[in-house]
């Protein structure tokens, strides 16, 4: 059993929503780009009615190498700064892929520790400095996201 699950729903419902939030890393299962669904870590960058995140990798793939316009927005995280990371990683700040809150939240209570940290003050600046020059986000959604990690509090 879980400790999650001798919670009451409640309770682990309103510390799942207070932790989900900019700047948090959380581990989700969502069907990628291959077209298969994994288990993969995500920064959050806002939160409304969608939870809207960048991919962290753990390697910058060749089609993002080949595109320097795309490769200066993989932001490097490193486990020195991130204890809860398992290795070096990337996040990618070249596309913001947006889920429903709900959804989001429902997987975390399922599975609580997939609420892994947050990312530093300097790590958030480096992610913000890389929207700010993504060719793919739309002014607008930049100004946007950013604006919603600047205003986040990060412990």
């Amino acid at each position: 059993m879980a400790l999650g699950s001798s919670f009451p729903p409640g309770f682990l419902n309103s510390q799942i929503e207070r932790r989900l939030r900019p700047g948090a890393v959380v581990k989700l299962k969502y069907v990628m780009d291959d077209g298969v669904l994994q288990e993969k870590r995500f920064l959050v960058v806002s939160v409304e009615s969608e939870t809207v995140t960048f991919v962290i990798n753990s390697e910058i793939g060749n089609y993002l190498k080949a595109r320097p316009a795309l490769l200066k927005c993989q932001v490097g995280m490193d486990v020195a700064t991130h204890p809860f990371m398992t290795h070096d990683s990337h996040v990618d700040c070249s596309r913001a892929r947006s889920y429903p809150k709900q959804q989001v939240i429902a997987q975390l209570i399922a599975e609580p520790s997939w609420v892994l940290g947050d990312i530093t003050a300097d790590l958030r600046s480096q992610v913000v400095a890389a929207i700010k020059s993504s060719p793919t986000l739309s002014p607008d959604q930049a100004y946007t996201l950013c604006l919603s990690l600047e205003a986040a509090v990060l412990v």
